[in-house]
C-alpha cells in the first residue's frame, strides 16, 4: 500500500488561510455547518515576557493507528487499500460523533446540517489524478506539503508544541525544525 503524509514548516505559516479556502472549495464544504477540514490553529506560547504564537495547519492525519477507526460503532471509518487514507462513509455513519472524542488530532467533525461526521479526504479524488491535495496547491509558502509517507516519515520531527503526543496512533505528518533541511 501506497501510503501518504503530511510534511509541515511551521516557522514558514503566515496563517493566511489559503489551505483552509482551498480545502473548502474544492471539497464543496458548507459554511455554516461547523466544519473545516483543514484549519489553521493559532496558539500563544511561553511566559511573559518571552511569549510567541505559533501558526499550524492541521487536518487529518490518516494515523496508521487510527483511533477513530477502532471506536466507531458501525465501522463507517474505513481506511483505502491502495494509498492508506481514511475515510468515512456517509451512509453508514449515524453521527454518535465517537470518532471525535477518540481523535487527539481534532480531525472529525459533526455536521450540524447532515448530522453525520465528516474530515479530511487528503483529496483522494486529487492524487487517484496525480494531483496534489488542493490545500498544498494554494499554500503560498510551501510551509505544507505532502508526499509519500515512505519519504516524508524520514524527515524533520514527529511532534511539536501543542501536537498530542504521536506514539499511539502513529500520525503521518512530520514538522520541519529550525535548520533541518525540506527535500521537496
Amino acid at each position: 500500500m501506497q501510503g501518504y503524509g503530511w510534511l509541515i514548516d511551521e516557522k514558514l505559516c503566515i496563517e493566511c488561510r489559503a489551505c483552509e479556502s482551498a480545502c473548502k472549495m474544492w471539497n464543496q464544504v458548507e459554511t455554516g455547518v461547523g466544519v473545516r477540514r483543514r484549519q489553521v490553529r493559532v496558539t500563544t506560547l511561553g511566559v511573559f515576557p518571552q511569549v510567541r504564537q505559533q501558526a499550524l495547519t492541521g487536518a487529518c492525519n490518516h494515523c496508521e493507528n487510527a483511533w477513530c477507526m477502532k471506536v466507531c460503532p458501525v465501522k463507517a471509518i474505513w481506511r483505502r487499500d491502495e494509498d492508506g487514507v481514511v475515510l468515512i462513509d456517509q451512509e453508514k455513519c449515524v453521527g454518535c460523533q465517537q470518532c471525535a472524542m477518540f481523535c487527539p488530532y481534532g480531525a472529525p467533525q459533526f455536521n450540524l446540517r447532515t448530522r453525520k461526521m465528516d474530515k479530511c479526504t487528503m483529496c483522494f479524488d486529487r492524487l487517484e489524478q496525480g494531483l496534489d491535495p488542493a490545500c498544498v496547491t494554494l499554500c503560498p509558502t510551501g510551509a505544507l506539503k505532502y508526499g509519500p509517507w515512505d519519504e516524508i516519515r524520514g524527515m524533520g520531527s514527529e511532534t511539536t508544541e501543542q501536537f498530542a503526543p504521536p506514539r499511539q496512533t502513529r500520525p503521518k505528518i512530520r514538522f520541519v525544525k529550525e535548520g533541518f533541511p525540506v527535500g521537496k
